[in-house]
Formats: structure tokens, sequence, C-alpha cells
């Protein structure tokens, strides 16, 4: 059985684009794979999402969508950078080291 890789909790604000429009959500848990996010309504399975980022698009897929929450995937994946900024840590890790270790996480202290 294929597991997931573990997702972050978050409560971060966020602009949609999809085919039906542009909304406000905000991001409920991320990976480098994919995100939980909320406060979306009329997304289906399928659907081709654009989020921004700080300024920077991210390209994502809806997987699933109930009410008014939808689970993606990123296509491409994004960065542990871009992680890092959605669970509000944009001061974790300013750029990618080469041979970092990433123990700058909250939750390995």
């Amino acid at each position: 059985m294929l597991y997931r890789p573990h997702r972050y909790q978050t409560h971060f604000p966020i602009l949609v684009r999809a085919l039906n429009g542009s909304q406000n959500g905000y991001v409920l848990d991320v990976n480098c794979t994919g995100a939980r996010l909320g406060g979306l309504h009329g997304l289906g399975r399928g659907d081709k999402l654009q989020l921004d980022v700080l300024s920077h698009w991210v390209e994502a897929i809806v997987r699933w969508s109930v009410q008014d929450q939808a689970g993606i995937i990123f296509r491409p994946q994004i960065t542990e950078h871009q992680v890092d900024t959605l669970r509000h840590r944009c001061n974790a890790r300013r750029h990618p080291q080469r041979g970092a270790n990433h123990f700058g996480f909250a939750e390995m202290r």
C-alpha cells in the first residue's frame, strides 16, 4: 500500500483561478505533492487550477471536492521553499543550501 508524504497543517489565504473564475480560499494542509483547500465552491474532479503563492502562479489539478473543500495535486510538484511559504515559514530557508539537512521545521525543534 502506498502512503502519501506527510502534510503540514496551515491556514494560508490564497487566490485560486479556475475555469469558473477566480475565488479566494485558503490552504488547510500542504506538502510538495498536493494540498487540501477550503472556502472554494464549484470545483469538480479533474478541474485545472492556478494558485497564487506570493505572486508566483502554481498549477494544480483537483482530485476530489466535497462542499467547500478540495484536494489537489501540484503539476509539477512545488519546491520545499514554496511549502515553507504556505506554512507561514517564509524565514525558514532563504535559499536552498547544498547538503542541508532540512531541520528548519518547527516540528523538529
